[in-house]
């Protein structure tokens, strides 16, 4: 059965369940709420000439290098009015969403997050400090790179 927050229309105030966040209807979330089902233990290959699947780009290094670059052909207006929509939101966002955004503004240009930051009352020092999502690596960094290094790590004792 597929659970989600996103049937019987738009007046719907209950969530499937119990114990689900009734505000989150997405996922991955770090508020809780539904998340993903498990992913087999093999992904089903059909042969087409090859083996079909479902493979992880390497490539990470620019994953914020389009949403600076089209930051940056705005005009001025366009920024104010840009930063002044997310700036209004951002102020109603738990802080640990807030900082999330602001991390990955400033990653996309360090004048957006600047800005956005300052804006809304958050703390861009605190958003910048942020490590990468789990199992992401972080901006400028390859898969490979990231998987080298948390594999280099000490494991915790439990």
């Amino acid at each position: 059965m597929a659970r989600t927050n996103q049937r019987d229309g738009q007046m719907t105030y209950y969530v499937d369940g119990k114990g689900e966040n009734k505000h989150v209807n997405y996922e991955p979330s770090a508020m809780g709420g539904l998340a993903e089902a498990p992913k087999p233990a093999k992904d089903y290959q059909q042969w087409i000439e090859g083996a079909l699947g479902r493979y992880q780009t390497s490539r990470t290094q620019d994953d914020y290098k389009q949403a600076g670059e089209r930051y940056r052909t705005f005009e001025d207006w366009e920024r104010e009015d840009l930063i002044a929509n997310l700036v209004d939101d951002m102020k109603q966002c738990p802080e640990p969403i807030a900082l999330r955004m602001v991390w990955h503004f400033w990653h996309c240009d360090e004048d957006y997050g600047r800005r956005v930051a300052q804006g809304a009352g958050i703390d861009l020092e605190k958003a910048k400090g942020l490590p990468p999502l789990e199992g992401r690596p972080a901006p400028g960094q390859t898969r490979q790179a990231a998987a080298k290094q948390s594999s280099a790590r000490p494991q915790a004792a439990e």
